[in-house]
C-alpha cells in the first residue's frame, strides 16, 4: 500500500512564530506601549540608556514577549535569565560584565531574588558600577556598560524597596478586554490558517479567560482537534480541516470538557465539592478531595472561580456564590 508524504511543516505551521515582534503585532497593553515607545524614541535621542523598567502582573500575560519587543526597537541585545539561575552574588556580577553598552537584561520573577544579590544588583542599576571585594585593596568599585534591567515579576509587592525604587518605569499588566480576547483568537487561527466567522470567534472567546498564553493554548487545541477530524484531499492537504463550523466549534467543546468562561472539570469538581459540604471549607479540606495539593487549589484553580464570582473567601472558608 502506497503511503502518501504529508509535509507537516506546512500542516502544522511549524515555521511561524506565534511571538509578536512589534508593538503592533502585539495586542493589548496599550498604556504600556504608548510609554515605552516615548522612552525608547527619547533614548535614542540622548544616546543613552532606557530607563529600568518593572513589569508585574500575572503569569502569561507577555511581560517576557514585551521585553523583547523593545530590545527589538531599541535595536540592542537582549539578555534574559530567571532568578533560579542567580543563586549568589557571583553570579549576578558575571552577568553584568558581559552586558555591551545598552544592552537589556531581563530577569524573569524578579521577586525572588535573594537579598544579597538584590543589592549587587540595585547598586548596578543606579551607578553602573559594580562594588567588589579584594583582599588586598579593600572595597573596589569597578565601572560597567550602561544598560536598562527590565524585570518581572508576579508577586511586586515581594521586591524590597531600595529595588523597587531604581525602576524608572513601573506598569501592571491589566486584564484583557472581550475584544482584544477576540482579536488574540483571530490573529492565532489565522496563524494556524483555520477560517471561521466573526460569530464563532465571539463564541470561542466567552470559553476562555483573559490570558494570553491559555488563549493561545485553546487555539492550538482547536487546530489539533479541526486537523483530526478532516479528510485529506488528493494533493494530500485537508481541505475541511481550514473551516472552523458551528458545529465542530461545539463538537470542540464537548470534547475538551470546557465551560464558561474556560472552566474544566477541575474546577467544576470543586464547585461541587462546595455544594456538597453545605458549609464554608478551607483550602486544606477541598485539596485532599480533589486529589491535588494545597498550593495547585490556591494557584491553578481558584483564581478563575474568584474572577468568575463562583465562589467568596471567607474567614471561615470558601464558599458558593448563589
Amino acid at each position: 500500500m502506497e503511503i502518501k508524504k504529508i509535509n507537516t511543516d506546512k500542516l502544522l505551521n511549524i515555521s511561524h512564530s506565534w511571538r509578536p515582534n512589534t508593538f503592533d503585532e502585539f495586542i493589548g497593553q496599550e498604556h504600556i506601549k504608548e510609554i515605552v515607545k516615548t522612552a525608547i524614541e527619547s533614548g535614542k535621542k540622548r544616546e543613552w540608556q532606557v530607563g529600568h523598567i518593572l513589569f508585574s502582573g500575572p503569569s502569561g500575560f507577555g511581560k517576557t514577549t514585551m521585553a523583547h519587543i523593545i530590545s527589538k526597537q531599541w535595536q540592542v541585545s537582549i539578555k534574559a535569565v530567571t532568578w533560579y539561575a542567580i543563586t549568589k552574588p557571583s553570579e549576578i556580577i558575571s552577568i553584568l560584565n558581559t552586558l555591551e553598552k545598552w544592552d537589556i537584561l531581563f530577569i524573569d520573577e524578579l521577586h525572588r531574588l535573594k537579598p544579597n544579590i538584590e543589592e549587587v544588583l540595585y547598586v548596578a542599576m543606579e551607578d553602573f558600577v559594580i562594588d567588589m571585594v579584594m583582599p588586598e585593596w579593600g572595597n573596589v568599585r569597578i565601572p560597567i556598560n550602561p544598560f536598562t534591567l527590565i524585570g518581572a515579576t508576579t508577586k511586586s509587592e515581594s521586591l524590597s524597596q531600595p529595588i523597587k525604587n531604581r525602576f524608572v518605569y513601573h506598569f501592571h499588566f491589566m486584564e484583557y478586554t472581550s475584544d482584544e480576547k477576540e482579536t488574540i483568537i483571530k490573529k492565532y487561527l489565522n496563524k494556524y490558517e483555520i477560517k471561521t466567522s466573526e460569530n464563532t470567534i465571539k463564541k470561542i472567546s466567552e470559553k476562555v479567560g483573559s490570558v494570553p498564553r491559555e488563549i493561545h493554548n485553546l487555539c492550538i487545541k482547536i487546530r489539533d482537534f479541526v486537523i483530526t477530524r478532516s479528510p485529506l484531499d488528493k494533493e494530500g492537504w485537508g481541505e475541511i480541516w481550514k473551516n472552523l463550523t458551528d458545529t465542530l466549534r461545539e463538537e470542540f467543546l464537548k470534547h475538551s470538557q470546557i465551560e464558561e468562561g474556560g472552566m474544566t472539570p477541575l474546577h467544576a469538581k470543586y464547585l461541587e465539592i462546595l455544594e456538597k459540604a453545605d458549609r464554608p471549607l478551607g483550602v486544606k479540606a477541598i485539596a485532599v478531595q480533589l486529589w491535588v495539593n494545597e498550593k495547585a487549589v490556591e494557584e491553578d484553580i481558584e483564581p478563575l472561580l474568584l474572577k468568575l464570582w463562583k465562589i467568596e473567601k471567607t474567614g471561615a472558608g470558601r464558599i458558593l456564590i448563589s
